[in-house]
This record gives structure tokens, sequence and C-alpha cells, in this order.
């Protein structure tokens, strides 16, 4: 796998610290395959602590990125495996349509964003629930706590889902 692949279909679904431990056995591995390195080397390379690099190296096993052979006093053998984590199918970052509030005059849009911030977490849970998608959650909230005035100042977004 090349690194951009490596980017695009691995690392967005990995922990910060899951990356930078996968991304150094990576690089040390030349790609996939095997390296043999200690910990208190690694810890350094990657720049995290003992803690973390183990929770890490737990967690890439789990999701069968990494094969860890330990030895005691001795470098630890690390195989490298290269798999997709990203769901089969085009890769959506969120980035695809905008946010209804990015449409909104910038006084508007400041008063909808104060207005979902200031939501208790019970009631926003419930109204993710009732919308089923983000786009849909601002729809709700808008129509919800927004007056008819400015309902009406933004009727033509509200038509388009």
């Amino acid at each position: 796998m090349e690194l951009h692949d490596l980017l695009t279909a691995l690392l967005p679904y990995l922990s910060p610290s899951e990356q930078v431990v996968y991304l150094r056995l990576w690089h040390l591995a030349r790609g996939s395959g095997s390296c043999t390195v200690r910990y208190q080397d690694l810890c350094r390379a990657a720049a995290v602590s003992r803690s973390t690099l183990k929770r890490a190296l737990k967690t890439l096993a789990q999701k069968k990125l990494v094969i860890v052979i330990w030895h005691a006093k001795l470098a630890s053998l690390f195989q490298i495996r290269e798999r997709p984590l990203a769901p089969t199918g085009q890769i959506d970052l969120g980035f695809a349509q905008a946010r209804l509030y990015d449409l909104f005059s910038e006084e508007d849009r400041s008063l909808f964003l104060s207005t979902k911030r200031s939501l208790s977490p019970a009631i926003l849970k419930e109204l993710e629930e009732e919308a089923g998608d983000p786009y849909a959650l601002d729809l709700l909230i808008f129509r919800r706590y927004f007056g008819p005035d400015r309902q009406r100042k933004y009727a033509d977004l509200m038509g388009s889902k």
C-alpha cells in the first residue's frame, strides 16, 4: 500500500496515538513487513509514553494491523499488516454538503450556533435520534427554535431536504 492509500484508507480510523505508532512502525518496516525495535526506542521515536505505546499496540493488534512478538531485554519483533479499515465504497469525510448554518447570515449563524450549544445533552440526543443525520438535525433545530420571520427568510433552504 502506498502512503496516499494508507492516509485515506487506514489513518482516519485510528486515534492519534495509534496513527503515530503505526506510521513509525510502518516506516521502520518499509511498508508491510517486519521490524525489530525496543519499546523504549519506539516510545522515543513516536514521542509517546510507554503506557500510551502499550495501549496503541494493543488496539492495533486487535484491528489486525500489528503482530507483536515481545522479547524481554531484547528488541521486540513487529509484523506490520496493511489492510484498509475504511468501509467499502466511497469514503465520506463529511464535507460533501455544507452545514445549514453556513448558509445563514453572520448574525443568524451566530444565533443558531448559540442556540444549538445551549441545548442540554438529553435534548440534543433526542433531536439527533429524531433527525437521523447532521443536516436534518440542524434543520430540526432551526424549525423548532427559530421564529417565523427567520424561517421565512430562509424558506428556500428549508425545502432543499
